[in-house]
């Protein structure tokens, strides 16, 4: 496969979740390299979700892989090691969130941005790289609720019973809100979302938050 200079990469696909916390928790803390680099791209998609800004969800990733190796051994792998970080990930959101913009927490059944979200006329005119910007602009627009589980579920492609254990909430209260999230996002848009790369974080974001991240864990 050909990978640009833009695209992080995966150090050891051949790796599983498992092993690489078997390794750092044998000591191997390097190898907590392989865990930021794969979940890289995954948190920064869910910290933009509940964050909005670039650099608020990089400092949420930040804490949530320190958090997460300094917890790494409480990972008792009943839910996967991808629902367990990103759940970190989320609670530290919602911690920035109320620390600094005093924002309170938001159930998944309050929609306090109810307004009509309207496709522009021409859209399906628009170029593929102008189409992209369209859709991340489109899901950056939802309310917070229906963001997060748009992302989850049409990003991330997490399953339900994976974004319920995420946010902590019910299968049926997922499949609400992901269907007011659709109905939010018009056909046009929806239908041009199959195989774009949305919300990337690219190699030149990856290797600095990658760098951060080892040079607190390698230090102990």
């Amino acid at each position: 496969m050909n990978l640009t200079l833009h695209e992080p990469t995966d150090l050891h696909p051949e790796i599983s979740d498992l092993q690489a916390v078997d390794e750092v928790n044998r000591g191997n803390r390097e190898m907590f390299e392989v865990l930021v680099r794969r979940y890289n791209r995954q948190l920064f998609r869910v910290g933009l979700s509940y964050l909005r800004q670039h650099e608020q969800a990089e400092d949420a990733m930040q804490n949530t892989y320190l958090k997460a190796f300094v917890h790494l051994g409480n990972f008792q792998r009943q839910s996967s090691f991808s629902t367990w970080i990103t759940r970190i990930m989320i609670n530290e959101c919602l911690m920035l969130l109320r620390r600094r913009r005093g924002v309170r927490e938001e159930t998944l059944a309050e929609d306090p941005e109810a307004h009509e979200t309207t496709a522009p006329q021409g859209a399906a005119r628009l170029n593929l790289k102008e189409m992209k910007v369209l859709l991340e602009n489109a899901i950056s627009a939802l309310p917070r609720n229906l963001r997060t589980v748009y992302v989850l579920r049409e990003v991330q492609h997490l399953t339900t019973a994976e974004a319920a254990a995420c946010l902590g909430v019910t299968s049926g209260s997922i499949k609400v809100t992901l269907h007011r999230a659709r109905e939010r996002m018009k056909t046009t848009l929806l239908g041009s979302a199959a195989g774009l790369e949305l919300f990337q974080y690219r190699a030149e974001y990856c290797d600095p938050m990658t760098m951060r991240v080892m040079g607190a864990v390698l230090r102990g």
